[in-house]
């Protein structure tokens, strides 16, 4: 069942004022300039999920408080691995092909706080006081399939996604269970007034001006953050816990095959590296500092001697 020309009015409403602070999330936390230009909101069935998202997506669920049903973003693969790239450091120019374990970790925080940041503020317009549990983020085909726990008619906004000076992709937000009717429904007052200037009326239509939000505090810290030169620092707390592969390599050498063939126990493997001289520590196979061995409780350790400058750890082209 479509939704009628006064309902898609009052979601596009909602929904218009909800954008712009995931938007400013983005943002934020990317270093680039984000832009999410809405394209359309409808409702359909969910196994239809896939015209207005094909191939390969980020999926990026979420069940709201008090059985409210649940919200979903979906990013296209490409942009998604653009804002991986990005947030793990580079540049964004080289996405990954796929987005593995350590991509995910990356976006997964960004995501869940722009999808929350997005249904913290529809909650807001609606009179309910949204909380957002993520469940876990993965990548699906919805050329083959359908999102995982999302099924009926569900209403899903569509968007074309910008990030700083690459190619626009796609973005979706997608709404079912009691989210969806209110948005339908359109704005309300709040159950309470704090952060709210002026009069709240109902139904289409409805203008709340705000002057103070957890919305807006968060993203005026950003932007001080950023101002003052810290934006990489911020961005950087995202990805804090993701695992990364400390390698302390002695030295390498090249043998050939028959070389190799003939080692035996108690072969002597000649390096080319000078007794005394730094090791090199690598992080994901990427050299980073310089050390030298030394002995804590019977286990070997490395005491860093020299760091790499962040300019020098960017490959040369």
């Amino acid at each position: 069942m479509s939704m009628n020309d006064n309902q898609k009015n009052n979601a596009t409403e909602i929904l218009g004022n909800s954008i712009p602070g995931g938007e400013k999330m983005l943002s934020e936390l990317l270093g680039k300039a984000v832009s999410i230009a809405m394209s359309s909101i409808e409702e359909v069935d969910s196994g239809s999920i896939g015209s207005f998202m094909p191939g390969k997506n980020l999926i990026v669920p979420v069940e709201l408080s008090d059985g409210m049903g649940n919200a979903v973003l979906v990013v296209s693969h490409e942009q998604a691995a653009i804002m991986a790239d990005l947030m793990i450091g580079q540049d964004g120019s080289n996405p990954p092909a796929a987005l593995e374990d350590l991509h995910l970790s990356a976006v997964t925080e960004l995501s869940n706080q722009v999808i929350d940041a997005v249904t913290s503020s529809i909650g807001s317009q609606i009179g309910k006081s949204l909380m957002a549990n993520p469940a876990e983020v993965s990548v699906v085909d919805l050329d083959s399939g359908i999102i995982p726990g999302i099924d009926g008619n569900v209403m899903i906004m569509s968007a074309d996604l910008t990030i700083g000076e690459f190619m626009p992709g796609k973005i979706s937000f997608i709404f079912d269970g009691g989210v969806a009717s209110a948005l339908k429904s359109g704005p309300k007052a709040a159950a309470s007034n704090d952060g709210f200037v002026g009069d709240i009326t109902t139904g289409g239509g409805a203008k709340m001006q705000k002057t103070a939000s957890a919305q807006n505090i968060v993203t005026s810290e950003l932007q001080a953050e950023r101002t003052s030169g810290n934006v990489y620092d911020r961005s950087l707390d995202i990805v804090l816990d993701v695992p990364l592969q400390v390698t302390v390599e002695l030295g390498r050498t090249e043998k050939l095959v028959r070389d190799v063939l003939e080692l035996t126990p108690g072969s002597v493997v000649e390096l080319d590296k000078l007794a005394g001289e730094p090791v090199d520590i690598l992080v994901n196979q990427k050299y980073i500092a310089k050390g030298e061995v030394v002995v804590i409780d019977e286990n070997f350790g490395i005491r860093i001697t020299d760091i790499v400058r962040p300019a020098d750890r960017i490959p040369k082209i």
